[in-house]
């Protein structure tokens, strides 16, 4: 009965000393931020905001150009600080709170830091990349294709723009006709001949081979050249017709090497191929 009794003031002391936690506490971990325990549960729980200030900078700022990204990590670097980059996806990634150097803190800290500060700039594609990658080595009917080049006659530096539009509206004008046969011209381009019925002249049009693009890779970006082979198809009376963008990973690499070069030179800061975890 004795031992019974002894249990039950143990037990007694144990609640008791928990409930004197009840007023607000300091960690005296690192990070250094207040809690209470609350009663129902006696469940630690984090109550920065009885502070004027919090224990340490931490958060995610997301921004849309690179000069936005320079600016803010300049105003936030610290000796620790250090800048990652990813091109699939494309990303710039800063950690304002990163890991010191062992040898800055000396051997009675292994430099070890929170990393919970961060500024990314996920690079945005331009409006013309997308389109375009996007419409890569996709089979289109004639019409489609003459929409394609009349919506984005701009971007096509080779042939000038008015080839194009000639071959567009050609095009469209053979939407009633049947493809009856396809040629290969000694420049390079093919003779597409079509009638609007068996006994009709043949109407030709003119294909180039290959068209370069001017577009730029990224928003706000110089615009880069990108080459497109065009491929068809003749299949009873029908046309079908694509492009196929020479090398189009090796003009992403460049343009995303551009805005690399340009936050490194910016921040101060060598950039380091890949991400933390």
């Amino acid at each position: 009965m004795l031992k019974d009794f002894q249990g039950e003031r143990d037990v007694a002391a144990v609640l008791a000393a928990g409930t004197s936690l009840a007023g607000t506490q300091k960690s005296p971990l690192q990070d250094g931020k207040p809690f209470v325990i609350v009663p129902e549960g006696y469940k630690a729980q984090i109550v920065d905001e009885v502070f004027n200030n919090p224990a340490r900078a931490s958060g995610l700022v997301k921004l849309r150009d690179a000069n936005s990204f320079v600016a803010y990590f300049n105003r936030q670097k610290r000796p620790e600080s250090l800048i990652y980059a990813s091109l699939d996806p494309a990303k710039i990634l800063g950690v304002i709170d990163d890991h010191r150097a062992y040898s800055a803190v000396g051997a009675d800290h292994d430099g070890s830091n929170w990393r919970g500060y961060r500024v990314e700039f996920a690079v945005p594609a331009s409006r013309e990349w997308k389109v375009w990658t996007g419409k890569d080595r996709k089979a289109l009917n004639q019409l489609e294709f003459a929409e394609l080049i009349e919506d984005n006659l701009p971007d096509i530096v080779t042939p000038d723009g008015s080839t194009m539009l000639s071959v567009a509206l050609n095009f469209e004008a053979s939407k009633e006709g049947n493809f009856v046969s396809a040629a290969r011209l000694q420049d390079g381009s093919t003779n597409f001949v079509w009638k609007e019925d068996v006994n009709a002249t043949g109407n030709k049009i003119a294909m180039p081979s290959q068209i370069t693009l001017e577009i730029p890779v990224f928003e706000n970006g110089q615009p880069s050249p990108v080459d497109a082979r065009i491929k068809y198809r003749v299949k009873d009376g029908a046309l079908t017709i694509w492009y196929e963008l020479v090398r189009p990973h090796k003009v992403l690499e460049a343009a995303f090497r551009s805005i690399w070069s340009q936050i490194e030179e910016q921040t101060a800061t060598t950039i380091l191929l890949g991400s933390p975890e």
